[in-house]
């Protein structure tokens, strides 16, 4: 099919006059069997039935890398023509210029010239996944059902408190702050009252060296999750638990014996060197008898009700508050406010941790308050309480929305958790410790030895920081604001959940071995001692699951099994931290089947036993808009970042292409890219001639060619995956760690030559980019 000559479908024309089909579902599903006889667009997958929103693919020349485009709008790139709205307009816009595309030279000739951004994915090119991109922008924000949350909605009636109790009637203390920990193993105290468990076990430190040291070229996730598995896990994490460590004088020190010669924390062979560590608090009338052994207590509430974002007490929650319109104090960065001493505040005591959890920190306040303006705009004569206590409910919709659709299924699979029926009174949400001081201490494994600074592009705007320079480091937050941390996280791979942890938190949290350094290895463990907890079998059989009778049993990794029964020498009396990082991953989840079982009972239950829980108290519409609702949508509203994958928790990228073979005859020399002829050597078309007016019409007579090494390079030109084309000629690169500029070459071989170009420029800028169409001909 041919574009008329003037540059408009004569349908469109027709199409655009009637105003009220112009963002209508009609127009979209016309648009794109249009476009789809133009060009073919790899499918993503789709949530909810949403259309999904990244469908560009990109291939840039290197001068497009390095050089702004003024045909691209960087604050808003769907928005075409730069009147601030995204409309069908701009889809015609987008349509408009690629007819004239090809009637000039491209966007470095005479194409464009009246002020409109059209290259709306900023790869060089005017082309309808511009124009799809477009659309989807419109049915994302401007649909009844896809729109962001709608400020009217109706006030509740009855909010959480902020310390949590109340939530259940009949037990007002149900998971409220300052409750004991709940234990799903009898406790195991070497006394069955206080006494730390673990006694005849190796020190944690001499564990942590011998099962935990990272691989310096890392081992990233085999399920391709993306940072924000960890990320999101720490930020949820701190909604839910803190065990707080015993201070004063009366503090009981639990300290962790360093081996002698330690290469960190004993340089010099002392023998007496120990990494200091504080006994947790326990709760009073707990550790008198053996019937009555101690619980530790959990100073925050255990729902997911923000308490991170909005404190546990009343004193915190008042003292982030604007008591105006709603609003929570925030910098004028936009970030955690900070107290005379230039420390931050915030709901948690922990906010500030990492670069990372300081940026989700400062995304849901800053979350908050584009809420409560929505809202007091909409409802001037609604009370500051009011607005305020709107906003909070819909933002802890979306943290309860965002974990149990989105970061759950991710790191366990699709099925793990259950739907949800309905409330449950009778469910005590509380805490487990197993779940707090174990299992969902995985991620210290998932974790990325450095913090990364991404744009838009995917490409690095900064030097990335060691983690270990990242703690607790709020001025340097000032410096690089949170759009690149973000976009950092869902661009590229975490490491893969098993024994292995990065030296930042193995032997330099917080600081240098001997001047504050930790070993948070080590803590995990004896921190599991100190609370008592059971051993990992005792711990299996407690939640249903048969008891391991070897080390085999449990891991398929050879080295580990010696490693582990070296160590422990018996089955049944593995520590539990450490029997849940060295289990073999379940089918379809990145944890072992206990891990699993563990998290899956915990996050059932303060989900089933909340009363406030956001399916239990929103319907329709409301409920429609926040199960819409992504964490890509929360950053990308709250940020300039616009290039987000879907759904961030995964980092899927890959490059296609085709390698053929014809005899030069066939064409002119003239057609073949080449040096000599710049025209083509820059072609769109990523290698390959263009002949004829069907854009596939070069491959008629073309033979694909099986055997072809084909590589990848990183921008450092370094070769980081290799492949064969199969016999249809095709090839396919799917294992990419990070975002970047890439180039795909053919390997010198002495069975085919190139004709033409033999290496591409690409551009992966997102987690969900599928370039295509990346093809070459050679002689064979």
């Amino acid at each position: 099919m041919r574009i008329p000559h003037d540059g408009v479908w004569p349908s469109l024309h027709a199409f655009f006059i009637v105003p009220v089909l112009l963002e209508g579902i009609a127009l979209t599903h016309f648009l794109n069997r249009w476009f789809h006889l133009l060009q073919s667009s790899s499918s993503n997958k789709r949530r909810r039935g949403l259309p999904s929103r990244r469908l560009r693919a990109e291939s840039l020349e290197t001068r497009h890398l390095l050089a702004a485009n003024p045909f691209h709008n960087d604050l808003m790139p769907e928005d075409v023509n730069n009147d601030g709205v995204v409309s069908a307009v701009d889809a015609l816009t987008v349509i408009n210029e690629m007819h004239r595309q090809r009637h000039y030279e491209g966007i470095n000739g005479n194409v464009n010239e009246r002020g409109t951004m059209p290259d709306v994915n900023n790869d060089g090119r005017y082309t309808a996944i511009d124009a799809l991109m477009v659309i989807n922008r419109m049915i994302r924000w401007h649909l009844p059902n896809h729109a962001p949350h709608d400020p009217t909605t109706n006030f509740p009636d009855e909010v959480r408190t902020v310390d949590g109790t109340h939530n259940n009637l009949d037990n007002p203390n149900f998971g409220a702050v300052n409750t004991p920990l709940m234990r799903i193993a009898d406790a195991a105290y070497a006394d069955g009252i206080s006494k730390p468990a673990g006694a005849d076990r190796p020190s944690a430190r001499e564990i942590s060296n011998t099962l935990t040291a990272a691989d310096p070229n890392g081992t990233v996730s085999e399920r391709k999750l993306s940072g924000f598995v960890f990320i999101w896990g720490q930020f949820i994490d701190h909604d839910m638990d803190l065990s707080l460590m015993q201070e004063g004088d009366d503090a009981e020190s639990f300290d962790i014996v360093v081996p002698t010669g330690d290469p960190f924390f004993d340089l010099h062979g002392s023998g007496e060197k120990v990494i200091s560590m504080a006994r947790s608090l326990v709760a009073e009338d707990t550790g008198t008898s053996t019937s009555h052994p101690s619980e530790q207590v959990n100073a925050v509430t255990a729902w997911i009700d923000g308490s991170q974002i909005y404190g546990s007490d009343q004193a915190t929650a008042d003292l982030l508050r604007e008591f105006s319109g709603g609003r929570m104090r925030i910098s004028d960065k936009g970030l955690l406010p900070l107290d005379e001493q230039g420390n931050v505040q915030a709901g948690d005591i922990r906010a500030a941790e990492s670069l990372w959890l300081a940026a989700m920190q400062s995304l849901f306040l800053r979350e908050h308050n584009r809420l409560a303006d929505e809202i007091a705009h909409k409802n001037p004569a609604r009370s500051d309480e009011e607005i305020f206590q709107a906003a909070r409910v819909i933002v802890v919709a979306e943290l309860q929305s965002i974990t149990y659709n989105e970061f759950l299924p991710a790191l366990l699979g699709d099925n793990a958790i259950s739907d949800y029926e309905f409330y449950d009174a009778s469910v005590d949400p509380s805490v487990a410790n197993e779940f707090s001081t174990a299992a969902f201490r995985f991620g210290h494994s998932a974790v990325r030895d450095k913090v990364d600074f991404v744009g838009n592009d995917g490409l690095e705007v900064r030097d990335a920081v060691l983690l270990s320079h990242a703690f607790f480091n709020p001025t340097l937050l000032e410096e690089t604001g949170i759009d690149s941390i973000l976009k950092a996280g869902a661009s590229s791979m975490s490491q893969e959940v098993d024994m292995e942890v990065v030296d930042s938190l193995r032997n330099f949290l917080f600081g240098i071995p001997g001047a504050g350094g930790l070993d948070l290895v080590s803590l995990n463990i004896q921190r599991g001692r100190d609370h008592g907890l059971a051993d990992f079998n005792s711990v299996r059989t407690a939640y249903g699951l048969e008891a391991y009778e070897s080390f085999a049993e449990i891991t398929s990794d050879t080295e580990l099994q010696v490693k582990l029964e070296t160590l422990y020498g018996n089955v049944n009396n593995i520590d539990l931290w450490v029997g849940l990082l060295g289990e073999d991953h379940a089918e379809g989840s990145s944890l072992g089947e206990t891990a699993s079982a563990i998290i899956v009972d915990q996050f059932e239950r303060i989900r089933n036993g909340d009363r406030f829980y956001y399916e239990n108290t929103l319907s329709g519409r409301e409920l429609r808009e926040i199960e819409n609702t992504t964490l890509a949508d929360v950053i990308q509203r709250n940020t300039n970042v616009h290039s987000m994958q879907e759904n961030v928790f995964f980092f899927n990228p890959s490059i296609a292409g085709t390698v053929v073979s014809h005899s030069p005859a066939t064409y002119p020399s003239a057609v073949y890219p080449s040096a000599a002829n710049p025209a083509t050597a820059n072609s769109s078309d990523k290698g390959l001639p263009r002949y004829g007016s069907h854009p596939f019409d070069y491959l008629r007579p073309c033979v694909p060619v099986e055997g072809v090494t084909v590589e990848l390079l990183n921008a450092g030109g370094d070769v980081v995956d290799t492949t064969v084309t199969d016999r249809a000629g095709n090839f396919k690169f799917d294992s990419f760690e990070h975002t970047g500029a890439y180039q795909v070459h053919i390997a010198a071989s002495n069975e085919v030559d190139t004709v033409g170009l033999d290496t591409v420029d690409t551009l992966i800028h997102s987690g969900d980019v599928h370039v295509r169409g990346i093809n070459f001909i050679v002689i064979a």
